[in-house]
């Protein structure tokens, strides 16, 4: 599983970083989890990811 830091995800989506960082940040509350380790986890157990 390949993991991008945010600076290159704002890089490469002409964004600032702060920017990935806060829309990771929502995602993370909207799921109910505090990193990207746990998001995986839920979103598999919903189904959205094989």
């Amino acid at each position: 599983m390949l993991a991008f830091e945010p600076d290159l995800v704002g890089a490469r989506l002409v964004i600032a970083e702060a920017t990935v960082k806060t829309h990771l940040l929502r995602a993370f509350a909207k799921l109910g989890v505090d990193d990207r380790t746990a998001a995986v986890t839920q979103a598999r157990r919903r189904g959205w990811l094989p």
